[in-house]
């Protein structure tokens, strides 16, 4: 399932601060964990209720935060990706908390995302990612949380599969030219999401 990337600014030429280009990224991995969220139940995949289909979202904004990081460690000096990075996760926590408000109704979703993110961090900064390309272990560990949100029934079995072999590997390919884009002087096209 495709969907229309929106990662270059409208002027050519214009590009943003790292904090702006963090916040822009933030809408494009939005709309990544969004499609992929889909792909799922495009491929027959089952989601019992919301609830479960946010929590994948969840996980998906994670493993991209996760997977910019390490992309922006090769791309990026080290006081732009101080800025970058923090940004760009504040920016998956709003717009995971909004949306997750209009489903789920009123919660603190964004400080759920955060301590998500720090408690996948400590683990998938373990496994390695080389080449912009997240390793075996990294993509086992995501599909992992996918695999326990979704469950193991008869329909859901083979999610984990779906998610190592297809939708893990095609968001961060998608994540990485994005950021290429956001670097080659393209920058993004939007620093605030639009819903």
């Amino acid at each position: 399932m495709k969907t229309r990337i929106r990662d270059r600014w409208r002027n050519p030429g214009q590009s943003g601060s790292a904090e702006k280009n963090g916040q822009a990224l933030g809408y494009v991995c939005w709309q990544l964990a969004l499609t992929a969220s889909r792909n799922l139940h495009a491929e027959d995949f089952i989601y019992q209720d919301d609830v479960q289909r946010v929590a994948v979202i969840r996980e998906y904004l994670v493993f991209l935060v996760h997977a910019a990081d390490r992309l922006a460690f090769d791309t990026l000096e080290a006081p732009d990706r101080a800025t970058f990075v923090p940004a760009l996760a504040h920016a998956c926590a709003g717009q995971f908390h909004r949306n997750a408000a209009e489903v789920l109704g009123r919660g603190d979703y964004r400080e759920q995302f955060i301590d998500t993110l720090n408690r996948r961090n400590s683990h998938y900064g373990e496994c390695s990612f080389s080449d912009g390309v997240p390793g075996y272990a990294l993509l086992r560990a995501f599909s992992d949380h996918i695999q326990a949100i979704m469950g193991s029934d008869q329909t859901n079995r083979w999610v984990m599969d779906q998610v190592m072999d297809i939708d893990g590997p095609d968001v961060v390919r998608q994540l990485a030219k994005s950021m290429m884009n956001l670097h080659s002087g393209g920058g993004l096209a939007q620093s605030t999401p639009a819903v």
